[in-house]
């Protein structure tokens, strides 16, 4: 499958199971299929009731030679205004 066709089936499965959009930042093939980091923005509304900034979570999805998704995670979450410098940058 083409990245296109990973990204599309990760959007797909965080709208349908996780209802939430997806924005995904990462696809990295795997000696058994795919690693993909995906970006959403977590409860947004409640967030918004309150006068906070959104606060985005960092998803990391494991996908099997044949596209299937076999496991995701949270990990980690920010507020959308906060960038965290990369792990290799000092």
């Amino acid at each position: 499958m083409s990245i296109k066709g990973i990204v599309v089936e990760v959007n797909k499965f965080f709208e349908e199971i996780l209802h939430k959009e997806a924005q995904v930042i990462r696809v990295e093939p795997r000696e058994h299929g795919w690693l993909v980091q995906v970006e959403t923005v977590e409860d947004s509304e409640y967030m918004r009731r309150r006068a906070l900034d959104d606060i985005m979570a960092l998803y990391e999805v494991e996908m099997n030679e044949a596209c299937e998704i076999t496991s995701y995670r949270r990990i980690s979450l920010r507020e959308r205004d906060v960038i965290k410098p990369e792990e290799d940058e000092e």
